[in-house]
């Protein structure tokens, strides 16, 4: 059991570095030293835990234990605070309101008791939900059968801290607003270009969810662009894809002009430890029901995928479909390969 005894004047209060007060102190900066932040979640959390409302609530869980002959904290499952115990439940819950970073890098240093209720999974899977992440059940019976407790624990503070690319867009460049950058460029005909608006077509919807109308367009030899996502770069190694075996969501958005049919392929290759998957999704604007100038979505969902994942290869081939000069082949925008979870 840890026993606190607490007070100071507002004048004391004001004076320290406080975790909501960081920026206002430093200019906009962070302080940089650990021992600073250490500090001040240590007077912030116990601050709140001094608040009247706070007591009032630590009251009630005490009486509902007496009630219930179960109120008695045995030693080292709580901490006292000006003669109020205060259950590790309840510190749970006040942890899961300060951020990931915070956590790992001052509030676990703070003292060995923070320490360990900061290393317990059981707070880790709550801090994930918390954050908005719903493990499916197959995911969390992996990472409670996982023997390398330490390799758990970065995952599950990596997810809920945001560390971890899931969610995300790994493509670098996805709609040419960097011009080609980013991609290995292959020109056919006149070459591929990007148009900062569509020509020729109808603009891109707003459903796409992108943040301007750039497009890359390719002529009438085969264009083809192409990007390698290296996984343990951005961090995520292969062990850990195993472990959680997020779905890959694969898209594209896709048209052709009102005055001239294209056609536009996808092949992404996976490549795992000991085998490579291809997948392949193929457009064109003759297919029924396609009508020129309209923007379409090819896309394509995997759960099985090579185990061992390290590297996503992302291709994209096009061509117009009556060999005019100039610029007249199929338009593609939001490249995607994304983790979801």
């Amino acid at each position: 059991m840890i026993h606190i005894s607490f007070s100071m004047s507002k004048t004391h209060v004001q004076q320290l570095c406080l975790p909501g007060d960081l920026e206002r102190v430093s200019g906009g900066q962070r302080p940089h030293s650990p021992v600073c932040n250490q500090a001040s979640w240590w007077i912030f959390i116990v601050s709140i835990i001094n608040n009247c409302w706070y007591m009032f609530l630590i009251h009630q869980i005490n009486t509902m234990g007496n009630t219930s002959g179960s109120g008695t904290t045995t030693e080292g499952n709580g901490i006292e605070i000006c003669g109020n115990t205060l259950p590790q439940e309840v510190m749970y819950k006040i942890f899961l309101y300060v951020p990931v970073k915070d956590l790992v890098t001052s509030v676990t240093r703070v003292c060995p008791y923070w320490h360990n209720l900061l290393t317990e999974h059981h707070f880790w899977f709550t801090k994930v939900l918390r954050e908005g992440f719903r493990l499916p059940a197959a995911t969390k019976q992996r990472l409670l059968e996982e023997a390398d407790e330490a390799q758990v624990l970065r995952i599950l503070q990596g997810i809920s801290g945001g560390y971890l690319p899931l969610n995300t867009n790994l493509i670098c460049n996805p709609s040419g607003r960097e011009k080609l950058n980013h991609w290995k460029v292959k020109h056919g005909g006149d070459g591929m270009i990007v148009e900062d608006h569509p020509v020729g077509t109808d603009p891109i919807p707003a459903e796409a969810g992108l943040p301007t109308q750039h497009c890359f367009v390719t002529s009438y030899g085969i264009c083809s662009r192409l990007q390698v996502i290296n996984l343990e770069s951005i961090g995520f190694d292969p062990h850990v894809v195993d472990i959680l075996k997020p779905a890959i969501h694969i898209s594209e958005w896709v048209s052709a002009r009102w005055d001239c049919h294209s056609r536009s392929n996808i092949v992404v290759s996976l490549e795992g430890l000991e085998s490579i998957q291809q997948v392949k999704m193929h457009w064109s604007s003759q297919e029924e029901n396609v009508i020129n100038s309209h923007w379409y979505k090819m896309e394509r969902t995997l759960v099985d995928y090579p185990k061992g994942l390290k590297r996503i290869t992302y291709t994209n081939v096009g061509k117009d479909s009556a060999f005019w000069a100039g610029h007249y082949g199929a338009k593609t925008a939001g490249s995607t390969v994304k983790f979801v979870l």
